[in-house]
């Protein structure tokens, strides 16, 4: 991949788009197969995301994009 640049993948058809980096905080772009919006600000959020027992499936295993996960015990 060329420097600046981003693979993101479609949650509508699974297509692997690559968006520029100029075009990372404009929410327009779309899927070049099946024209679905990908909003890159969902897939990248801006804080931190609590997550529980029931929330791991929703938040983590479906998630359509990166996830860095921080473990941690309260004791």
């Amino acid at each position: 991949m060329r420097s600046g640049g981003l693979i993101v993948r479609c949650p509508k058809c699974g297509t692997r788009n690559r968006i520029p980096a100029a075009r990372w905080g404009d929410d327009r772009a779309v899927c070049g197969r099946c024209k679905t919006p990908l909003t890159l600000s969902r897939l990248f959020p801006d804080s931190p995301v609590p997550i529980s027992d029931g929330t791991f499936g929703k938040e983590v295993l479906s998630f359509p994009g990166p996830v860095v996960l921080e473990f941690f015990s309260p004791r």
